[in-house]
């Protein structure tokens, strides 16, 4: 697992990239946007300890959202390869990502539960899930953010 650094300002991944990376944050903010120029809207905040990229770590594909530093930004990064060597050895290695896709699963499913079908896209619900889960989590702090993972953790 290799360890990079970003300045401020700096784009870590990008929207429609392909990638098989996933990035821990170890210090630092940053800052999560999905669509480009002026449609282009912050869906989240992300400080130390949270994860992003996460679902192209499991399943390497196109990157569904841009991330750019906010400030100075250390990040951990594990390939999709790194992933796979290790969940044998130690299964453990890969449960914040694991976690960081249950919760945001969870979310999008109450999203959809909680719909008009008659009255909403699909675009429209995928807007509000990430509006939804970008307040969320800058509520939070990242003792919260843990508890809240730990939690959704035990209902498997």
């Amino acid at each position: 697992m290799a360890t990079l650094n970003y300045a401020a300002g700096q784009t870590v991944i990008e929207e429609g990239a392909t990638g098989d990376t996933a990035f821990m944050i170890e210090s630092g903010s940053a800052e999560v946007i999905v669509g480009e120029g002026k449609k282009a809207k912050r869906v989240a905040t992300l400080e130390a300890g949270d994860v992003f990229g996460e679902m192209c770590l499991l399943e390497p594909g196109v990157r569904s959202a841009t991330v750019k530093a906010l400030s100075p930004l250390r990040c951990s990064v594990v390939s999709y390869d790194e992933l796979m060597a290790n969940l044998e050895s130690d299964p453990s290695f890969a449960l914040p990502y694991v976690k960081t896709l249950i919760v945001r699963l969870r979310q999008m499913n109450q999203m959809m539960a909680d719909m008009d079908p008659k009255k909403r896209s699909l675009l429209t619900i995928f807007k509000d899930w990430q509006s939804a889960e970008a307040e969320i989590w800058e509520n939070m702090t990242p003792e919260q953010r843990d508890g809240h993972l730990m939690a959704m953790s035990f209902m498997f």
